[in-house]
């Protein structure tokens, strides 16, 4: 049996919430870290970097609860909420053509000013335990500015290791874009929030959605329809979303490394409680179709 986890955007806040879940569910007997292919879409690709690198989630969780004093990690001006609202008035405005507001989202990507590159590179590269791909299979799923068409890097795409994540993360207006093969590329959430309708044909797949449904996004908002689209393929899935304690936590602004700290130990409160139920499905094999976890 093939088990996939996948792991959702979210910004600083929803990387600390995931480690945090890791963690929890960790500590009661369920080693995410031991799935078979990891998929990861903007915090996602961060988390699942290092988990399919091996680091170990209590090590993950202490260093969002006591961050380095090198850190370089920036606060960024930001509401998930506003974001929803834009793209929303963005659907409207293209007619429901997704492609076409992807690539409305894409050339603001591109004119807007953010920090160098460089900067922003060894931001990520902090964030990750090593400089190259990991050897477990590890996907991480980006989106071209220009055709709005979405990638996913493996260590088989000739993708240097630190852009792949860099352009998972790069939010646009926020982040710069990230060359790669000619090509600019930003975040992989302008394709899904999720993306884990990529997790298939995995029997099994444990989806870890720090922003949730996001049913009021509909540029990026999509789990609900890739849920259906695995369990009619014939998968078992599981979602773990935020409890109304780690929402609070997170806040509106998940781009506030501020919130790292109080949103890894919301999700490890939240994992401490759910993991009977996500132990049922990862380690034991339970049958059934999806289950949802806050």
């Amino acid at each position: 049996m093939t088990r996939a986890l996948v792991l959702g955007g979210g910004g600083v806040a929803g990387i600390a919430w995931a480690t945090g879940v890791a963690a929890g569910l960790a500590r009661q007997g369920v080693d995410i870290g031991k799935a078979d292919v990891f998929i990861g879409t903007s915090a996602g690709s961060v988390v699942g970097a290092q988990l399919a690198s091996g680091v170990g989630a209590e090590t993950l969780l202490a260093q969002q609860l006591t961050p380095p004093a090198s850190s370089r990690e920036q606060a960024q001006p930001f509401s998930q909420q506003e974001a929803n609202a834009r793209n929303r008035a963005l659907m409207d405005k293209v007619s429901g053509d997704l492609t076409a507001a992807r690539k409305h989202i894409g050339a603001h990507a591109l004119r807007s000013a953010t920090v160098p590159l460089a900067h922003r590179r060894e931001i990520i590269s902090a964030r990750l335990p090593q400089a190259g791909w990991p050897v477990r299979a590890l996907r991480v799923v980006a989106v071209d500015t220009a055709t709005g068409q979405h990638a996913t890097f493996d260590r088989d795409s000739g993708v240097d290791f630190i852009d792949a994540v860099a352009a998972s993360c790069a939010v646009p207006g926020a982040w710069p874009a990230v060359p790669i093969d000619g090509r600019a590329w930003m975040d992989g959430g302008i394709r899904s929030l999720s993306n884990a309708d990529l997790a298939a044909p995995a029997q099994c797949v444990l989806i870890i959605a720090p922003l949730g449904y996001a049913d009021d996004n509909p540029v990026s908002g999509h789990l609900r329809a890739e849920v259906r689209m695995l369990q009619d393929g014939g998968a078992r899935v599981a979602v773990v979303v935020p409890d109304s304690y780690s929402t609070r936590a997170m806040t509106d602004n998940v781009l506030d490394p501020a919130r790292c700290a109080p949103s890894a130990r919301a999700g490890l409160v939240q994992a401490l409680r759910i993991a009977p139920d996500i132990a049922s499905f990862w380690n034991e094999g339970d049958t059934g179709g999806a289950a949802e976890s806050r």
